[in-house]
């Protein structure tokens, strides 16, 4: 007979929006009692019940779960990638800087375009994200682009050196995510060297 956890870890793969959400909030409620269903979970098949599965882990943050969110990075679906390094972030584990630039184009708000779970993440870190998102101004992707310099634009703009966001960006040439290649590069090298300067 199966757990009422075990039950509730079954409800995840419904059909069914509401049911899915209360499930996975009385499980996140359960905390650390709900660790071992979810994480067994996450060998399902099903891309909804693995993602649901992530998401109660990264908000229980049981550390016990830190290998499990690192493997989620290697997942096959995005929003279980970004559960991963979400789940790295709130056990503040050494690995969750790396894991949030990794995902940084996973699981985007759909609303809020184009932040992502990551963005938002990198966003909460504050300064000590920019060394490593700076990379991602020079990206192939236009939109990894994007949201490297809106995660930027956004730490920077609350720090004292960038209280005059309009002037700062216009010293550093300007930066576009979708501008001309040129302009662009030069523009990421001034940011990757200010960056470095003041980190």
């Amino acid at each position: 007979m199966a757990s009422p956890v075990e039950d509730l870890v079954k409800r995840l793969g419904s059909a069914d929006f509401n049911a899915r959400a209360l499930a996975l909030a009385e499980l996140v409620q359960r905390g650390r009692d709900a660790t071992a269903a979810l994480t067994q979970a996450l060998e399902s098949p099903d891309d909804r019940l693995r993602a649901q599965a992530a998401q109660g882990l990264a908000e229980i943050a049981d550390p016990d779960s830190a290998e499990t969110f690192a493997q989620l990075l290697n997942d096959s679906n995005g929003e279980v990638r970004a559960r991963g390094a979400q789940g790295l972030a709130r056990l503040n584990d050494a690995r969750a800087l790396d894991a949030l630039v990794r995902t940084i184009d996973d699981f985007a708000d759909l609303l809020h375009h184009p932040y992502t779970l990551s963005t938002y993440g990198l966003i909460r870190l504050g300064p000590t994200a920019l060394p490593a998102v700076a990379p991602l101004l020079k990206a192939d992707d236009p939109l990894t682009r994007q949201r490297a310099f809106l995660v930027i634009s956004s730490v920077v703009s609350q720090t004292p050196e960038g209280k005059d966001w309009e002037q700062l960006w216009r010293s550093l040439g300007s930066y576009s995510p979708g501008g001309a290649a040129a302009e662009r590069e030069h523009a990421a090298a001034l940011w990757l060297d200010w960056i470095s300067q003041h980190s």
